[in-house]
């Protein structure tokens, strides 16, 4: 797996590369600006992006923007702080397969990489887009819809029960269900993966 990491602070590229120049199947190439990283995509094969939002010549959600306005075919995991998570699931709005929480750890790391290179192949071998989202949307129940709508909007158990007049337990049931239909672990993740289908 050929990786470009776009990262311009020094400590935070030395994590990655220590993380991943260990691995024997990981190429890993360093670029620090957004302009930089285009061209190099431009003239060489990478089979993912892993993007830092703030860069000198790019800042939050416009520098992922910039990026797959030039470059569509590659996957990009986009890396945020743990104070800006909500923009790390703006980005997969916008394009990006996954995000993560600079300083990760190695397997998380990892993981995400492969799983973000599996996502995206599949995407492409998929039917098309619209037979594929009512495919999803058939898999989900309209309870579940709107549980997954007011977790979007960073309700706890108790308040989703007010809100549609359910147990928290039930709440609860649902969630669980949720996360089984989606193949994810956790409230964001589920979120995340209800805006990847297009869900919410």
């Amino acid at each position: 797996m050929k990786v470009l990491l776009v990262e311009d602070n020094a400590s935070d590229a030395d994590l990655v590369k220590c993380q991943l120049e260990s691995l024997n199947d990981i190429e890993l190439s360093l670029v620090q600006t957004l302009s930089e990283a285009i061209k190099t995509l431009e003239n060489n094969r990478f089979d993912i992006i892993l993007l830092d939002l703030n860069l000198p010549d790019g800042w939050g959600l416009e520098s992922l923007i910039k990026l797959r306005r030039q470059i569509t075919h590659i996957p990009v995991v986009v890396l945020t702080s743990l104070t800006d998570e909500q923009l790390g699931v703006m980005a997969i709005q916008r394009g990006a397969q996954d995000y993560l929480i600079k300083g990760s750890d190695q397997d998380r790391l990892v993981q995400s990489l492969r799983y973000a290179l599996e996502r995206m192949r599949a995407q492409a071998a998929q039917e098309p887009a619209a037979e594929t989202a009512s495919r999803h949307q058939d898999s989900v129940t309209e309870r579940e819809l709107q549980v997954l709508q007011l977790l979007r909007e960073g309700c706890t158990n108790n308040e989703i029960g007010e809100r549609l007049g359910i147990a928290p337990t039930t709440v609860k049931s649902h969630i669980t269900n949720i996360l089984q239909k989606f193949a994810v672990t956790g409230r964001t993740k589920a979120v995340v993966e209800g805006l990847r289908r297009g869900l919410i």
